[in-house]
């Protein structure tokens, strides 16, 4: 193979390795957030709220390490 064939298919390969690599990134980012939505609605907690429920349980976790 010639040098710039070489060159044009090892970077088509770069990218369609950078897609496919951003695609499944993208993917297990969508099942996280449906799966995180799924335990807050479960446990009757909106999203605005989860801020305030986790800063109050890592308060609660200092608390218990220093006991």
């Amino acid at each position: 193979m010639e040098g710039t064939t070489y060159l044009t298919v090892a970077y088509l390969g770069m990218i369609a390795g950078l897609a496919i690599w951003t695609w499944t990134v993208v993917v297990r980012s969508r099942s996280i957030e449906q799966r995180l939505e799924a335990v807050e609605a479960s446990i009757g907690v909106d999203a605005s709220q989860a801020d305030g429920i986790a800063k109050q349980s890592l308060d609660d976790t200092q608390d218990d390490a220093t006991d």
